[in-house]
């Protein structure tokens, strides 16, 4: 069994206690004063303190609420294995008030295309933005070319920068980890682009094609010429359950077999079985996402809470009391171990 590296800890634990009973105290009269004085003073170092005591790469920011008036978001930046901590941050916040709520990822920005962004090598105009989408019905993500006249006199970091804060605040963090696969920059105008908040409208209607998951089935061939058998939800999207982030391997060999090395009729039946048992101990614990059969084996993947030890005490005693059944944890924010289905 492979050892499971969390970021995670007692540590980020009591950091995350200690922001919100400081939050209670004093902390959540103190921003709202700021924030309608535009009085600072110290409060920034702060907070930006308490949040890096979750771990050093996180960021925080404040911005219009969707139902409160004002928004504190902590994000990883679009990193998967911060995504978890801001997630961990964000569920043991107090409910949300007429003044505050909370969100683990930066939020669409709409009025942003209309803004000059500073602090760079100089000053973007974001109306000027253009931005291709290059759209993949297969996998469902899209491919982001951004343009912008600074980007002429501008370094490839910069030109990059830009682009991704641009995107971010037409999206959200979330739909980028949804919606695109890439975001590229460029100094000329690309053929068919269009102004950047077009692309908004693009991914609202790309969402509304693609509501839910669905299990989609393909066959391959493996090396030494074996048919495989792969049954993966699409779209499949982390983002949408950012504190599963355990990949559980439970692979499962069968002793009949057809002429292929595929599972007959009685041996499908017997794999049937055997997962509904599966799916019936871990109840809401687990997430199965994908599964591959080939060659008397079948290896499901399933994903977890990290943090659940009860979870994966669940997969190791279903895999005990069966000498056919192996099982591999390993630590897996972002679902790297899938990719190669999507």
């Amino acid at each position: 069994m492979e050892l499971v590296q969390r970021w995670s800890g007692p540590a980020e634990t009591e950091a995350v206690g200690a922001f919100w009973r400081w939050w209670s105290v004093a902390g959540a009269g103190l921003i709202t004063a700021a924030v309608v004085t535009g009085v600072y003073g110290d409060l920034p170092e702060m907070i930006s303190a308490m949040v890096m005591a979750i771990h050093p790469e996180l960021r925080w920011e404040t911005g219009p609420g969707a139902r409160s008036r004002h928004r504190l978001c902590v994000s990883g930046g679009g990193d998967p294995r911060l995504r978890v901590l801001a997630e961990r941050w964000r569920r043991a916040a107090p409910p949300p008030t007429e003044t505050w709520e909370f969100a683990a990822a930066r939020q669409p920005q709409p009025d942003m295309p209309d803004a000059t962004l500073e602090g760079l090598e100089q000053p973007v105009d974001l109306g000027l933005a253009r931005i291709q989408v290059d759209w993949d019905e297969r996998r469902a993500l899209a491919e982001l070319t951004v343009f912008h006249p600074a980007f002429k006199k501008m370094g490839t970091n910069g030109c990059r920068q830009t682009a991704r804060l641009l995107v971010d605040w037409l999206l959200g963090e979330d739909d980028v980890q949804r919606w695109v696969g890439a975001v590229n920059v460029t100094r000329t105008v690309p053929r068919d682009s269009q102004p950047a908040a077009v692309v908004t409208d693009f991914i609202r209607e790309v969402a509304t094609r693609n509501p839910e998951p669905r299990w989609t089935m393909r066959e391959a061939t493996t090396s030494a010429g074996h048919r495989v058998i792969v049954c993966t939800l699409r779209p499949l999207r982390w983002v949408d359950h950012p504190l599963l982030d355990l990949h559980t391997a439970v692979r499962i060999s069968y002793r009949r077999t057809g002429g292929d090395a595929l599972p007959d009729g009685e041996a499908l039946i017997g794999l049937l079985h055997l997962e509904q048992d599966l799916e019936s101990v871990l109840g809401t614990r687990g997430m199965l996402v994908s599964s591959e059969t080939s060659n008397g084996l079948r290896a499901l993947h399933y994903y977890s809470d990290s943090e659940d030890q009860n979870g994966r005490d669940a997969f190791d005693r279903f895999a005990r009391s069966r000498a056919y059944v192996q099982v591999t944890h390993t630590y897996d924010p972002g679902w790297a171990r899938v990719r190669k289905f999507i």
